[in-house]
């Protein structure tokens, strides 16, 4: 099942309020990030987060719903839930948090296990690892050479994910 960006987000942030770590608008976008690769890589090519596509930006992978929800911030902690509007009735709306479902124990298990590995590092370390030579941003942004909103596709985020599983694995 996939989910959207910003409820991904929102499952890193309460890691963060949990064990009493501050999560700065990069940190998040390169948690979510990493976490969509690692799922496509794992789940066969299913997008953990389904409602957009990240972007290879000047600064790295993005998606734009995360970006726009918490630049206000700029490099302080996130302090509040991202949220979005849902209609109801047909002609009202109302605000809700999007989550990442409970009882989905495997996109529970993944983001369990990337917080694991990844929370303890600054955004600006997440950055540099989603800045490397070969990564799917890097190769998205130099063949496009620096064009605004290109789709960095799930095909290549997946495939990149899955060489670093197979060169664990000695393949």
């Amino acid at each position: 099942m996939g989910y959207t960006a910003k409820a991904v987000a929102n499952h890193f942030l309460d890691f963060g309020r949990t064990r009493t770590k501050e999560i700065s608008p990069l940190m998040i976008q390169k948690l979510v990030y990493i976490s969509h690769g690692w799922h496509l890589a794992l789940s066969g090519g299913k997008p953990l987060v389904s409602d957009e596509y990240v972007e290879a930006w000047e600064y790295g992978p993005v998606f734009p719903s995360v970006y726009h929800e918490f630049k206000h911030y700029g490099a302080s902690p996130i302090l509040d839930y991202a949220t979005d509007f849902e209609l109801v009735g047909g002609t009202d709306f109302k605000l809700v948090t999007p989550r990442v479902e409970t009882d989905d124990v495997n996109a529970v298990a993944l983001l369990g296990r990337v917080w694991k590995v990844y929370g303890d590092f600054s955004g600006l370390q997440l950055s540099g690892m989603a800045h490397a030579p070969g990564t799917p941003w890097d190769i998205v942004w130099n063949e496009n050479k620096g064009m605004r909103n290109v789709h960095i596709p799930n095909e290549l985020i997946g495939k990149y994910y899955l060489r670093i599983i197979e060169s664990r694995n000695g393949n």
